[in-house]
């Protein structure tokens, strides 16, 4: 028996050893891994292409990168990864259900004998108690309070971070819609921009050739022919630029709609046709909208909440252990005068010496509560002057708007008015015509750009506020909702509100104190024009009280 028993520990001895060494890696083996990996992943982008020539317009693209984006698809799986670790943590209140069956063989009788100890005991030979094969089936079921109560915690804490996961990819999804609005309206005016500016361009190159030919007929000076020829280089160069731009967008784009990044992208640019006219809320309750509906919020809330459990789990730990369980036993010894028995018992184990530790972790965590609490203050501060920068940023680009689209009319009426008050006068009036024409397409091109920006600032509101819609139903809820939180809280806030009044009547009570002593500090003080001055600079809120002193002063003098 005992061979055999070597020959099965060293079989597990080896067979421990082979699994160790063969899941070491090397950076050969990962090397050969990411080889694979970048070969099948470059093959497998190109037949990520959803488009087929087809003209995209915003809602298409909005959707088609929630639905595709890779980086969105990595946090909807984790979301559910989170799920599952919810699910396992739950299975976990589960009592301990243990089924063991042991068997046992000898080769001889399991006999043994007794020694006497006493003067009077008395004496017996070999005796057993014990057949040859015995088998013994024993089923446990036990339940520890502590292990529950932990598992119960371990539950809601999973349940927490499953949220968080879910806020976490909402935010990204919300952040995702931001970035294609942006490059989808950088794509728009750049193909405004390129149908407006490729005939104007052909024909820029064309007037080289003219303002060489009049310059070699000495129709214009060889300074004129430079300063001609710079200016509609400089001209040409500007508006190249928008193609470049459209490429580099293009690329931004598709690789956001989670498509292969090389080729164009066609998108519905009849949008920046519109001139439209947003309207939003007062400022104060968008700053409570943010506040309502910011998932980061929510997030920080969630992670106060897991720290609270863990102050309650710790709390746990500093209890004894109580273990419930119940025993049965089936047993095949012919011996026994009871073949089966069960058994119920309590054990309870309590380690003092892990109180202090425990007590120092409540602690711990009693801290990081109220850290967790100064940090969702922190982020609302935040998240409201994010708000306040996405409206001004708003009304900056409508303005912007309003001046470059001003100034695109002017410029656009005075062609209009040279091209139909033309007169045939030689080729040189042609070129001031073209240079006019030129000008005006970077003009137009410009409040596309503006007006561009401005479609993306009203995104950018609706991104700070944390929704994707406000219309009156919506709004109308809001309300109600912060309406019934300010009854709720209406305690609280008296509370706070007196705290703070207290402290400014303080402050108010410091400043006159010292104010007063200046005062009589300076009255006694002999009446010169520098002290005339400190008076005035002192007291210029109230003008009123600077006159009555410097008049108690020349009384006193």
């Amino acid at each position: 028996m005992k061979k055999s028993n070597s020959i099965l520990f060293a079989i597990g001895c080896v067979g421990i050893v082979a699994g160790t060494l063969s899941g070491c890696k090397s950076y050969e083996d990962y090397r050969e891994e990411r080889a694979e990996y970048a070969v099948k992943h470059f093959e497998s982008a190109k037949y990520r292409d959803y488009l087929d020539g087809k003209k995209m317009t915003l809602q298409e693209c909005v959707n088609m990168a929630i639905q595709n984006n890779l980086e969105l698809k990595v946090l909807k799986l984790e979301e559910q990864v989170a799920h599952e670790m919810k699910t396992a943590e739950m299975l976990g209140m589960l009592p301990e259900l243990n089924i063991n069956n042991t068997f046992t063989s000898r080769n001889n009788t399991p006999a043994s004998s007794s020694e006497k100890v006493g003067e009077d005991g008395l004496t017996y030979g070999y005796s057993s108690s014990s057949d040859r094969n015995l088998n013994y089936l024993n089923i446990d079921l036990a339940l520890s309070v502590l292990d529950f109560g932990l598992a119960f915690f371990n539950t809601q804490q999973a349940e927490d971070r499953a949220l968080m996961r879910n806020m976490r990819a909402r935010r990204a999804g919300q952040n995702l819609k931001l970035d294609v609005v942006r490059t989808y309206f950088q794509v728009a005016a750049a193909q405004k921009a390129i149908r407006i500016t490729t005939q104007l361009l052909e024909d820029c190159r064309n007037r080289y050739k003219l303002i060489d030919s009049l310059s070699k007929a000495r129709k214009i000076t060889p300074f004129r022919a430079f300063e001609e020829t710079r200016r509609f280089v400089q001209m040409e160069k500007r508006l190249t630029n928008y193609i470049r731009s459209y490429e580099n967008s293009c690329v931004e784009l598709r690789s956001q709609l989670g498509m292969h990044p090389a080729g164009t992208i066609l998108v519905d640019d009849a949008v920046l046709n519109e001139v439209p006219d947003f309207d939003f809320p007062n400022i104060d309750l968008m700053e409570q909208i943010a506040l309502l509906e910011r998932p980061e919020l929510y997030e920080i809330d969630m992670q106060k909440h897991i720290n609270i459990l863990e102050c309650r789990k710790t709390l746990i730990m500093m209890f004894p252990n109580v273990r419930v369980y119940g025993d049965f036993v089936n047993s095949n010894n012919s011996f026994l005068y009871h073949m089966s028995w069960y058994e119920l018992g309590i054990r309870a184990a309590y380690n003092l010496l892990k109180l202090p530790q425990q007590i120092s972790k409540y602690i711990a965590y009693s801290d990081q509560v109220d850290a967790d609490e100064m940090r969702t203050f922190s982020q609302a501060i935040g998240v409201m002057a994010q708000v306040r920068m996405a409206h001004a940023n708003l009304l900056a680009n409508k303005e912007r708007f309003q001046i470059d689209d001003r100034v695109y009319n002017t410029y656009k009426n005075n062609l209009k008015w040279a091209e139909k008050n033309q007169r045939i006068t030689g080729e040189l009036s042609s070129l001031e015509l073209d240079h006019m024409r030129l000008e005006t397409a970077e003009y137009e091109i410009e409040r596309l750009l503006t007006l561009g920006n401005y479609y993306v600032s009203y995104y950018r509101v609706f991104n700070s506020l944390g929704i994707n819609k406000l219309d009156n139903k919506s709004l109308y809820q809001i309300k109600i909702e912060l309406r019934n939180a300010r009854r709720r809280a209406a305690a609280e806030l008296a509370k706070a509100k007196a705290e703070y009044n207290e402290e400014k009547a303080a402050r108010m009570s410091k400043q006159t104190m010292a104010l007063k002593e200046m005062e009589s500090k300076v009255v006694n003080q002999p009446l010169t024009t520098a002290n005339d001055v400190d008076f005035i600079a002192i007291y210029s809120a109230t003008p009123q009280k600077a006159q009555e002193m410097l008049g108690a002063k020349k009384e006193k003098k």
